[in-house]
């Protein structure tokens, strides 16, 4: 995700964070400084940072699973509104999903219980003072209550069956192991909808914008992974070798620019893998070119311009997981290959193209 800056890394997954994350504790803490005071804001801030350590660690706890199934997680990005795990694809069985989905709320469940001895300690034995009602920013000691309390919280609110929150994603892994997962993500996806309405009607009549944001979220997530799943169904049966153009051409990182725009004119190709000795070192692509004659003179050459950045796929790669690659790693454009020897260049356009023909057959 773009504007999102690296904190750290642990178990091979970069923690993240993006750059509107740093308004929330600015805002909470504004917020609170002159209506509570400076010390006030102080443990407010250290609250906010306190829920996103969690947030953080409940998101490593679908990640771990996710990669003892092995599934490449690249990062963790914390957000205002939460956190998301950035990962290549999502478990293909429903036991994995639930496994994956149930990780992190069971991560704040155990964390609440291990904390809940030395809160009842410092609280003296009172199980009435341990109350979300003595919560508060007043003193260190009723902060650190109201800190105790976001696991729970935490767990009950990701466990609702709104599709694609944990809950949801629960559901929808039990309900696919029963009636498939395309009918299973249709009914998850119609839950996920209608909290998402009452979460942006409550947090209008309440003025709670965070609740409005998180609705959004959940609605359009939901969308998006309904379209998913509808692209798995349509081509599902489909491999890379299936949509191969039986012609590609290639270009020289000594090339100019006006020769492959001479030569993107001849043919249909958009994207132009860059050869040297035999070997892939670059793309060139449509954006690439077009940036190019744009920004630059036409006898720039193509090693001036060109990407670095590509994806190589099997000939024998599904589309559905070729399609995932290209989400995941922000790219339009995959090298396909057979036994090192590269084969052809499959585009996202490709992609749609055999899927509108599978959805209107």
């Amino acid at each position: 995700m773009k504007n999102s800056m690296n904190i750290f890394e642990l178990f091979g997954i970069k923690v993240k964070v993006h750059i509107t994350f740093i308004l929330l504790p600015l805002l909470i803490g504004l917020g609170v400084f002159f209506t509570e005071g400076p010390s006030n804001a102080l443990r407010a801030i250290v609250f906010v940072f306190f829920i996103f350590t969690c947030v953080t660690f409940h998101e490593f706890s679908h990640s771990l699973v996710a990669q003892h199934y092995k599934i490449k997680v690249k990062s963790i990005i914390l957000l205002p509104i939460g956190g998301v795990a950035t990962m290549e694809k999502m478990p293909e069985k429903p036991k994995e999903e639930f496994l994956m989905a149930i990780a992190g709320p069971m991560f704040n469940i155990v964390l609440a219980i291990i904390l809940f001895y030395p809160i009842y300690i410092l609280f003296d034995r009172n199980l009435a003072q341990m109350s979300p009602a003595n919560s508060s920013f007043y003193t260190w000691k009723a902060t650190i209550l109201y800190m105790y309390w976001v696991n729970p919280i935490l767990a009950v609110f990701n466990m609702l069956p709104a599709f694609p929150m944990d809950g949801g994603r629960a559901l929808r892994a039990f309900l696919a192991s029963r009636i498939g997962t395309a009918r299973a993500t249709r009914i998850a996806v119609s839950i996920g909808h209608g909290f998402a309405i009452l979460f942006g009607l409550y947090g209008l009549m309440r003025g709670w914008i965070m609740l409005i944001l998180i609705a959004f979220f959940i609605y359009v997530a939901a969308s998006q992974e309904e379209k998913m799943v509808n692209l798995k169904v349509a081509l599902g049966h489909y491999t890379a070798k299936d949509i191969l153009s039986k012609e590609h051409f290639t270009v020289s990182p000594d090339a100019s620019i006006a020769k492959v725009l001479e030569l993107s004119l001849k043919t249909s190709q958009q994207d132009f893998p860059v050869v040297a000795s035999n070997k892939v070192v670059g793309i060139l692509t449509r954006q690439n070119l077009i940036s190019a004659i744009h920004q630059h003179s036409k006898e720039k050459t193509v090693k001036e311009v060109m990407s670095h950045k590509f994806i190589s796929v099997k000939i024998n790669e599904h589309l559905t997981t070729l399609y995932s690659k290209m989400a995941a790693n922000n790219l339009k454009t995959a090298l396909v290959f057979y036994h090192n020897e590269l084969k052809g260049v499959i585009s996202l356009e490709d992609i749609a193209r055999v899927y509108n023909l599978e959805v209107n057959a």
